[in-house]
């Protein structure tokens, strides 16, 4: 059996709408990258105060940020992992959480602004994001049409991009 580790995506099962507080965990550590949210932070901080022990960490820069792995490396077992950012500071802590030893279980994340979504080419091998909406596309390295298909792969970070010739699809 192949071990895909967790990778950020617009589907991911790690993205919510709210933290959730999971009871079952020993502390909490909460990762705040996105200061527009503060009042939002602030709050869980209050409903779990006193429950477990935890802890914030507010990044407000990208030396901050670039150090985050050192704050993950030292968390014990049963820690559970929150966090609030745009997408690529949230890609950042994920990977670094990831890395440290967190599972998809233990991590909650919170995504402030637009999600990304990317396309793996089948036929080049390239990566390009993709709009939300987008059901096909052209690829950006070897210019062949891409059928966007439903199916994200860990391995390749993207959906699987079929080609296809459009002059053979028939109109509905």
């Amino acid at each position: 059996m192949v071990y895909n580790s967790p990778v950020l995506f617009d589907q991911s099962e790690t993205i919510v709408d709210a933290f959730t507080v999971r009871q079952d965990r020993r502390k909490y550590l909460i990762i705040s990258a996105e200061p527009k949210e503060a009042a939002a932070i602030q709050q869980f901080v209050k409903d779990i105060n006193g429950q477990k022990e935890y802890e914030l960490v507010e990044i407000h820069d990208a030396e901050q940020l670039k150090n985050v792995n050192e704050i993950l490396d030292h968390q014990k077992m049963g820690t559970q992992l929150y966090i609030s950012a745009n997408w690529d500071d949230a890609v950042t802590i994920l990977t670094a959480g990831i890395e440290a030893g967190f599972s998809e279980d233990e991590i909650q994340t919170l995504i402030h602004g637009e999600k990304k979504r990317y396309v793996y080419c089948m036929k080049c091998y390239h990566l390009q994001e993709v709009e939300q909406e987008e059901t096909d596309t052209i690829c950006h390295h070897c210019q062949i049409s891409l059928e966007i298909g439903p199916f994200f792969s860990k391995e390749r970070k993207g959906y699987i991009g079929y080609p296809y010739n459009p002059a053979f699809v028939t109109p509905n």
